[in-house]
């Protein structure tokens, strides 16, 4: 089975996780962060990320191809924020918030 979600528990003990382009996200609203390339071999995910896109629930952090996607349950509505920044670079920004 292929990895296709990054998502660590513990790093739901830090505040905030940035994503690019000043734009940051409280950590307790995260779902999920997947590798773009491995989810979207899914159309069942493609379908899904083309609803929040035509919903205008997507927000596009990219300066150059994208590369990850953050799935975000927010107070008032649900978000994916699709960024140039891999899964695994978020993950540890996750991580090294923690520790400090």
């Amino acid at each position: 089975m292929k990895k296709v979600c990054a998502f660590v528990k513990h790093r739901r003990e830090a505040k905030n996780l940035h994503l690019g382009k000043s734009e940051t996200v409280r950590n307790k609203e995260i779902v999920g962060i997947f590798d773009i390339e491995k989810a979207t071999e899914s159309g069942e995910t493609k379908r899904f990320l083309a609803r929040m896109q035509k919903e205008y629930k997507a927000v596009n952090l990219c300066t150059d191809l994208p590369a990850a996607f953050v799935l975000t349950d927010g107070e008032y509505t649900d978000r994916i924020y699709i960024t140039s920044l891999s899964a695994k670079v978020l993950r540890n920004r996750g991580e090294t918030e923690v520790r400090r």
